[in-house]
């Protein structure tokens, strides 16, 4: 049962809880950037990124930099935002990741703000 007050359609509590959101809306439109809520570096050669997804993103993908965003290297697209895993990295590299939602009227959400982190 939905609480009240105002909760039952609160898309940040939504998310904010680990949910991801499932819509039955079809109609095709542009999406909302995703954020990217930390990278995790816990385990050598790989890293952890925690996103949270859009509505209507149907797939997710990550992009990695390692010169400042002059060049990217695209990984494969995954079904969720919130953890998405990029392996294999360079222990010592400083990486820039953004990711991106798939979907929608365009194709593809804006790429998310960039996030830099030492891999491990």
């Amino acid at each position: 049962m939905a609480k009240r007050g105002g909760q039952r359609h609160n898309l940040d509590a939504l998310l904010s809880s680990g949910f991801e959101v499932v819509s039955k809306n079809h109609s095709s439109g542009p999406l909302d950037t995703p954020a990217i809520l930390g990278v995790l570096n816990n385990v050598s050669g790989q890293l952890t990124v925690r996103g949270q997804g859009v509505l209507n993103g149907r797939m997710y993908k990550a992009r990695t930099s390692t010169d400042g965003g002059k060049t990217w290297t695209e990984w494969l697209p995954i079904n969720g935002a919130r953890r998405i895993l990029l392996q294999p990295v360079i222990p010592g590299t400083l990486y820039m990741v953004e990711i991106c939602a798939l979907g929608g009227s365009t194709g593809q959400s804006p790429w998310s703000n960039p996030v830099s982190i030492m891999a491990t």
